[in-house]
């Protein structure tokens, strides 16, 4: 275990596998948790009851999860937070892409949903209380998911409170993230601030290696998990629980927040060892931590065992970090952040 903000609980949790405790990190009363918040049951297309579905995001360690069934919410019902802590939402399934929906008080249409009134349709959402995800904006198509691409025709991306930019099990099959991480960074450039996360899109039992979303909450509920959302205290990881606070002037800042530009000083936890259960047989490496800007520029990397670093933050700049390294032998990013943000 890296960092200098794990308590001796969260050590012992770490080991267990149970849920780090919300003790004092850097100022606030929260810690970050493993989610997954693109769930199915036998409501829709899945396998699995929903009690079913609570047991083994229990046995898999899951904080809290969402259930997000193909155009109906009849499983909500079914939902028992003694088991598993969970947020009652639904995936809008249409010839345009899917769009998932999280914690909303009433019910909106999603069958008269078009390209030209998606902006409309998003306020009604929000409008219930609810939040509006982009899933998978990059999957394949037909035969394989008719709609699943994302094509609606969006004014402003400001409307949206997430996007899913990893979907699915990791592996050189999957061809969705990459495009889907630079959409977001795109739309960072643009001055849209944008959380991201991570969809398992759970269906059904599989021996494929899934990733996970973290949330930074005070505890494991629907309505915190909502607030964390709408933070944009979000980091998508393969499994390793990675994240960063920002410090200046006795002042500490997290994952979602926007200060003044100026010199400051990162500091980064890194366990490398949480969810390791999940891993493959292929080989797993976890080697650098860059920081990265506008136009996807990398402003530092540093060994995995750094705990702090020193930069200066451009006025209207957007920083996140990435865990980088290796899977069987490929080089890539092991775990994102959504970002920080300067005036």
């Amino acid at each position: 275990l890296v960092g200098s903000e794990m308590c001796i609980r969260d050590r012992l949790c770490a080991v267990s596998g149970d849920l780090p405790c919300a003790c004092d990190r850097g100022g606030n009363e929260m810690s970050y948790l493993p989610c997954e918040l693109h769930c199915h049951s036998v409501h829709s297309d899945g396998s699995f009851s929903v009690a079913e579905l609570l047991r083994r995001a229990y046995d898999d360690h899951l904080a809290l999860i969402a259930l997000t069934d193909h155009n109906t919410t009849s499983g909500h019902g079914e939902l028992d937070d003694s088991i598993t802590p969970a947020v009652p939402g639904i995936e809008w399934t249409t010839f345009f892409g899917h769009m998932l929906v999280l914690g909303a008080r009433d019910f909106v249409d999603w069958r008269d949903a078009v390209p030209a009134n998606i902006d409309d349709k998003i306020d009604q959402v929000h409008a219930a209380g609810g939040l509006c995800g982009v899933a998978h904006p990059f999957q394949l198509g037909s035969p394989i998911c008719t709609g699943g691409r994302w094509a609606f025709d969006l004014q402003d991306w400001n409307r949206v409170d997430y996007l899913e930019v990893w979907h699915d099990a990791f592996g050189p099959d999957n061809g969705e993230n990459v495009p889907a991480t630079e959409l977001w960074k795109s739309l960072l450039d643009q001055g849209y601030h944008l959380p991201i996360t991570y969809g398992r899109d759970w269906h059904r039992q599989s021996d494929r290696h899934f990733g996970v979303t973290y949330l930074n909450m005070e505890e494991p509920t629907a309505s915190c998990a909502l607030e964390a959302i709408r933070a944009g205290r979000t980091v998508v990881s393969f499994g390793a629980k990675f994240f960063f606070r920002v410090h200046r002037w006795g002042e500490t800042y997290g994952i979602g927040d926007t200060l003044k530009r100026g010199r400051v000083i990162f500091s980064f936890f890194t366990d490398l060892h949480a969810r390791r259960k999940d891993e493959s047989d292929e080989p797993v490496s976890y080697d650098t931590i860059r920081i990265i800007t506008n136009g996807n520029k990398c402003v530092l990397e540093t060994a995995v065992t750094e705990r702090h670093a020193r930069l200066t933050l451009e006025p209207g700049h957007w920083y996140i970090c990435e865990l980088w390294g290796a899977v069987g032998g490929e080089k890539q990013a092991l775990a994102i952040t959504s970002p920080i943000y300067t005036e």
